[in-house]
């Protein structure tokens, strides 16, 4: 069977293929006509000028080591004068920024029946150097990086000095915008920012995609790294690094200083990754230096959040619904001589206990629970928990209200409509007696979505609270619009109020007059005193919640001391008409 000879097109188009396939470097060299096709991902590295170019000679031993040019060209020449018809040698490549990268080349002529044809066709590999260098940076990397900090724990106990950790600041999105090779041209010019300004004074090394580690280990302190991290900046503005477009970026850096410190190399990553994830938390381009306090906080917070899951995974082990007692301010007691308050419903709250831990307050596990989406279970567990209670209670006491929070995650990370719905279902709680509150804060920028909200709720039969209304930015637009029963002032807000503060006693009149006339009812919370309670009772609000009529407590003291039989009622309401009646009697 004849072989036919493919073209050069056609060897070209293998190659193109054959790069798609492999980090490695597919190449073809035309060495009569002097040309060379590589990968496009060779050329983010190297200054190739295209992935095919002419003068490929010329160009190849421009990028060669000065000390390897010679060997290069005398290899070629063996194989374009029929001497040689293979290649086979380790020579460096010069990067983009002019670090040296050891090359492995190895090739083969092609057959063919022209012998005025020499197609060179054969694979570039990147090889590690001595020094372990980064391939875009040239700096060395985190195994270097490892060696170079055990080679010291060899020779000494305990290490002092200072680690500086860099990260770039949405490289990400500068790699979707204008592309992986633009990106690679960044990290270039931040890895030659540390270099130059890590000279004398640190090394630097290239650690992962976009961070970057200076590593002083001759005993310089902190205030070394603060001014080396404001260095890196200063030369990193210095530079043109051929962009050819006004990219902005910036970087964020943490900071760990050491003094005689027998730590594992470990230890300190995991102090400069939490000092850097804290830089880029306060709003990135800056840095934090280590706080040994925080940082005990931050892992107390790590094992709070296991312990979490571990609770969740066995049946919500630990949560238990604590019930605070709501009164009715239009009438604060039952009987004429004011003993027993006319409690009208409760809002549930939720505690968590753990035996390493205690009972901890909502204010430390609910917002890990919300960071981690931990909240979506515990809030469907609230729902159910809190709804069949108060189909409990409302055997006894049919008017009884429950009012159950939801959180801003929570109803942005799970079906919340359809979470209520199956608790009612399941519960068959009369949904007049279930009143969800909203905090108002978390739909700043999306009065929309919370008017949908309350519409929806309010559709399934259920009252809505707009909860710690006073705080933040309150939108007094938009609460026409609101499918809200109640308005809940922040007990901040009140208390300012109940102890003299002109301005708020204002705001409270004038919110409770706008509620009323939009047929919805104000509950003041943060009532402690009784004082407190005679001052706000000339604004007007129609329910009371505090401390002074009660602290949150289980379900069975709640059900002991506030729970009353609607019959009771009853009687109240009689003894105190007949004391009406008395009274007339007697004009």
């Amino acid at each position: 069977m004849d072989f036919e000879e493919p073209t050069i097109e056609q060897l070209e188009y293998m190659v193109r293929m054959l790069n798609k396939c492999t980090d490695s470097f597919i190449f073809m060299y035309d060495i009569n006509a002097d040309t060379f096709i590589i990968s496009e991902s060779a050329r983010k590295i190297f200054d190739f000028p295209f992935e095919k170019f002419d003068n490929a000679l010329e160009e190849l031993t421009r990028i060669t080591h000065k000390d390897d040019k010679t060997a290069f060209s005398n290899e070629i020449e063996l194989i374009k004068t029929n001497r040689k018809f293979e290649l086979n040698m380790e020579i460096r490549w010069m990067n983009r920024l002019g670090r040296q990268i050891w090359i492995t080349c190895r090739a083969n002529l092609m057959p063919t029946s022209n012998p005025y044809t020499k197609i060179l066709i054969g694979i570039a590999e990147i090889t590690n150097d001595s020094d372990k260098s980064d391939i875009i940076t040239g700096l060395a990397t985190e195994s270097q990086l490892r060696s170079d900090f055990a080679l010291m724990k060899t020779s000494v106990d305990t290490v002092s000095g200072f680690m500086l950790k860099i990260d770039i600041d949405d490289i990400g999105t500068i790699n979707e915008q204008y592309g992986s090779r633009i990106a690679d041209l960044v990290l270039a010019k931040v890895g030659e920012g540390c270099r130059r300004a890590c000279d004398g004074i640190a090394k630097a090394y290239k650690v992962s995609s976009s961070e970057f580690i200076c590593m002083n280990l001759t005993g310089l302190s902190a205030l070394v790294a603060q001014k080396l991290y404001d260095n890196i900046k200063r030369e990193i503005s210095k530079q043109d690094q051929g962009l050819g477009r006004d990219i902005i970026f910036t970087i964020s850096g943490g900071i760990v200083a050491f003094t005689n410190d027998n730590s594992h190399l470990e230890a300190f990553t995991r102090k400069l990754n939490y000092t850097l994830s804290v830089a880029k938390s306060h709003g990135k381009n800056s840095f934090v230096t280590f706080n040994a306090n925080d940082y005990q906080r931050h892992l107390r917070n790590l094992n709070l959040q296991e312990a979490l899951r571990d609770s969740i995974k066995n049946d919500f082990r630990g949560f238990e619904l604590f019930y605070q007692p709501v009164i009715d301010a239009k009438r604060i007691h039952l009987d004429e001589d004011k003993t027993v308050l006319n409690i009208i419903g409760a809002e549930a709250l939720l505690r968590w206990s753990h035996p390493d831990y205690g009972t901890l307050m909502p204010d430390e596990f609910i917002p890990i629970l919300e960071r981690t989406g931990m909240i979506v279970p515990v809030g469907r567990w609230i729902l159910i928990k809190a709804f069949s209670q108060c189909r409990e209670w409302n055997k006894i006491q049919r008017d009884f209200h429950m009012s159950v929070n939801i959180s801003y995650v929570q109803v942005q990370k799970s079906d919340i409509l359809s979470d209520v719905k199956t608790a009612l279902l399941n519960t068959k709680v009369e949904p007049h007696n279930i009143t969800m509150e909203l905090t108002e804060s978390g739909y700043i920028d999306n009065a929309n979505a919370l008017q949908e909200l309350t519409e929806s709720f309010s559709n399934l039969g259920l009252d809505v609270d707009i909860d710690d209304f006073g705080t933040g930015y309150s939108n007094l637009r938009y609460l026409q619009y609101l499918h809200a029963s109640t308005l809940k002032l922040d007990y901040t807000f009140v208390h300012k109020a109940a102890h003299g503060n002109d301005g708020d006693n204002k705001v409270i009149k004038h919110i409770t007059q706008m509620a009323h006339e939009l047929n919805m009812k104000v509950c003041m919370e943060g009532i402690e005193t009784k004082e407190d309670m005679e001052k706000l009772l000339e604004y007007g609000p129609d329910k009371f919640q505090g401390f002074y009529f009660g602290c949150p407590m289980s379900a069975v003291d709640f059900r002991e001391h506030n729970i009353r039989h609607d019959s009771t009622a009853d009687i109240y309401e009689k003894n105190r008409s007949d004391d009406l009646l008395g009274e007339l009697q007697s004009i």
